[in-house]
């Protein structure tokens, strides 16, 4: 989970962060993925302790090893949850700033990460309560085994960001490919130019934005799979990188609509 956890904000934070301003008193995407860090550290802390100590207890064999080996245990414990819970809440912040999300779509994943959150919470709650080694190594096998549900909801949020961002340039390459066919199509009824070439520009353009399109459709699909718990979790890396990598292809492909677009404005300036 230490493992999955890094690659994931190494992602988030290097690929998809939110540039957002804030003011300092307000709790942000930021602000959330500093608590992340700081509670990260300190987990790393109570892990090199807790193994310490458990090679003390190996040892020794004492009840006094024993008892700190327990609490070291239940230290260690208690900060990975809430690594869990300050990463849950950085994912939160970071789709609460990101655009090209319906507000449908935002509210069903606020709901399920909360969700993970509060049970996350409920679990650190009750490890205080554990009398013995065994009753921790039951604890943290049960958060292990529902981290394990909690994964598929992390990509599924790692990658309807940069989906949004990719919706949001193709509206926005749509809309000016739009104005551009109604010019020319003007410009036709008038006359005064011979508009065959940028019409046939046109169609490359189209053909361009209807390419991004498929990427993005295909890019979605895998989403809907993850979502609909089918992609096993052997797999969800893997799924997620293929996914990552459409979503690129798609980015691409606008980009090149777009600088065919400069190219035919760049002719009607002058005809």
């Amino acid at each position: 989970m230490k493992r999955l956890l890094g690659i994931l904000l190494f992602f988030i934070l290097f690929f998809f962060s939110v540039h957002v301003t804030f003011s300092q008193e307000d709790f942000d995407y930021q602000k959330a993925y500093k608590d992340y860090v700081y509670t990260f550290e300190l987990y790393k802390k109570a892990h090199s302790d807790y193994l310490l100590a458990k090679t003390q207890y190996n040892q020794a064999k004492t009840l006094a090893s024993q008892t700190k080996a327990r609490d070291a245990t239940a230290i260690m414990l208690e900060k990975r949850d809430d690594v869990v819970i300050t990463y849950l809440t950085t994912l939160r912040m970071l789709l609460s700033e990101s655009d090209g999300i319906t507000d449908a779509e935002k509210q069903g994943l606020f709901t399920r990460i909360d969700s993970e959150v509060a049970w996350f919470k409920n679990h650190k709650s009750q490890i205080p309560s554990a009398g013995t080694l065994t009753d921790l190594s039951e604890d943290s096998l049960e958060a292990a085994e529902h981290f394990f549900l909690t994964k598929p909801l992390i990509y599924e949020v790692l990658l309807v960001v940069p989906v949004g961002k990719v919706e949001i340039f193709k509206t926005e390459t749509s809309s000016i490919l739009e104005d551009i066919k109604n010019k020319t199509e003007k410009v036709r009824q008038k006359g005064d130019h011979d508009t065959t070439k940028i019409e046939r520009w046109i169609i490359e353009t189209e053909n361009k934005l209807t390419r991004s399109i498929d990427k993005e459709v295909a890019a979605q699909t895998n989403i809907a799979s993850i979502q609909s718990g089918s992609i096993k979790d052997k797999d969800l890396e893997k799924v997620y990188n293929n996914t990552i990598s459409l979503l690129q292809e798609s980015n691409q492909f606008l980009r090149e609509a777009n600088q065919f677009m400069k190219e035919i404005v760049k002719e009607f300036e002058e005809t």
